[in-house]
């Protein structure tokens, strides 16, 4: 077991570690620590630096000022801020999209819920247990023995949505209902919403296993000009292949008025504040390399 360390022992612990205070002075880190963040999730994302391995420094990071980890750690912060709005708007237009859908077939509303249920017995439970805490439990309370596509969606969490409209494609046939891509789409907004870091470990091994969808893989090679080997080289990292999942869908699904102004918070995160540290990286060829694919999708979405 680690020991409690106070702040002014976080720092000797970090600088043991090879981690330098040359840019910003250790008295800068003790009220960045004590004010903006906390020691377990700033030093996640030393994950993106080498150790030496075979010298007197064996077990220290190599190039690694605490400057840099200040910086990724606030990018880190705007990107999941950006990543939240997208997320919430995708959701929103997603449910206008089927419920524009379900307007043009025959279906009554009421039957196809009744079959969610049957298929996931919790879910009754889950949704009605939120009369107690949120702000649709008058909803909850009038509609919970009667509800129907256009109410059920009001109180649904963004998973059981997705099960939601992934059943209901299934059972219409719609051209690009999308909705074998939407589970990448939930996980990124969850670890956004609690505040995961995205950018902590860019290089294997990764949290989960990827397999990138065609029509992602092929938009990428075709239409962004990325070679498929680096394209399936970095999209097998979880933030970086549901982020382009998401703009990949955010581009399609969400109108053009409502995109322009994140769209422009979206560059300027990427062509400004991420390149106002770039003599920081510059050593490093995981973190430059991420961010040049990532960059290149960004633009040409936005």
């Amino acid at each position: 077991m680690r020991p409690k360390l106070t702040i002014p022992a976080q720092i000797k612990d970090m600088k043991e570690a090879g981690i330098s205070f040359d840019i910003v002075t250790e008295t800068e880190a003790k009220r960045f620590l004590e004010y903006n963040t906390y020691y377990f999730k700033i030093k996640a994302y030393a994950k993106n630096y080498d150790k030496y391995l075979n010298t007197e420094k064996a077990g220290q990071y190599i190039n690694l000022d605490f400057a840099y980890l200040m910086d990724l750690s606030k990018i880190d912060t705007y990107l999941r801020k950006i990543i939240l709005k997208m997320t919430l708007d995708l959701e929103h237009f997603l449910k206008v999209r089927m419920l524009a859908d379900f307007l043009m077939v025959d279906e009554d509303g009421y039957d196809i819920v009744h079959e969610l249920f049957k298929m996931q017995p919790d879910l009754t439970r889950a949704i009605e247990e939120k009369s107690n805490t949120s702000t649709c439990n008058e909803l909850i309370s009038k509609y919970k023995d009667d509800w129907a596509i256009w109410n059920v969606v009001e109180v649904m969490s963004i998973g059981q949505f997705i099960n939601l409209h992934g059943l209901f494609y299934s059972r219409n046939c719609f051209k690009d209902s999308y909705a074998n891509m939407l589970l990448p789409v939930k996980m990124i907004r969850n670890a956004a919403a609690h505040n995961n870091c995205l950018i902590n470990r860019l290089r294997p091994p990764y949290s989960r296993d990827i397999n990138a969808s065609y029509d992602l893989r092929n938009e990428l090679t075709q239409r962004v000009k990325i070679p498929p080997k680096i394209s399936e080289k970095k999209l097998a990292h979880p933030a970086i292949h549901d982020f382009a999942v998401l703009l990949y869908l955010y581009s399609r699904v969400v109108p053009n008025l409502t995109r322009e102004h994140t769209y422009s918070e979206i560059k300027d995160l990427f062509n400004v504040r991420m390149l106002k540290h770039r003599v920081y990286y510059a050593k490093n060829e995981v973190l430059k390399t991420s961010y040049d694919f990532v960059a290149k999708i960004v633009n040409f979405y936005c």
